[in-house]
This record gives C-alpha cells, structure tokens and sequence, in this order.
C-alpha cells in the first residue's frame, strides 16, 4: 500500500480480543474437574484484575462461586441466562 507509505500512526492493534458472546467475562469452574476460567474480558479486563482474582480464589477453595462471579459462570451459555451488556462494555466487537 505505497499510500499509506507517509501516513503517521499514533497507536495501533493487530491482534485478537477475546470476548464472550454476551461482552461479560467467563469466570468460574469447567465441566472438567479441577479447570477453572477467567476468560473473555475483552479490552478491559486489567481493569477488574483484583477483584477477579479474589473471587476466583473463593471460587477455587470452596468448589462454589462467589456471590460476585455467580452470574459469569460458563453455564450461562447453555441455561440461556446469558449477560446483557453489550452497551456497558465500551468497545465495539
């Protein structure tokens, strides 16, 4: 593309995001024993790191999800009691 040969970039990406197809995180226990998630945040998942990460520790020590992560189970996929927020997710997937 000899166009682009003087244009000036500020920032830019060329990998892949991973996202969910409800735009929420995927955290908690797998149908294979002792697998366990905390996947598909998109873009901002640096954001919730910490708290994540500490329900995932409940998660993980008591063999049920905290109230927190609860909702963003993987089994929200087949039950259908999938997450709306495509709109509070701030990116465009």
């Amino acid at each position: 593309f000899p166009i682009f040969g003087r244009a000036h970039l500020l920032r830019t990406w060329g990998g892949i995001v991973d996202v969910a197809p409800d735009a929420s995180p995927i955290i908690g226990a797998t149908p294979v024993d002792n697998l366990y998630v905390n996947a598909g945040w998109g873009t901002g998942g640096f954001k919730a790191t910490p708290a994540a990460g500490w329900a995932m520790a409940h998660t993980m020590a008591t063999g049920e999800p905290h109230e927190l992560n609860r909702p963003f189970g993987l089994e929200r996929f087949t039950t259908g009691a999938l997450i709306d927020e495509h709109g509070a997710a701030g990116v465009a997937h």
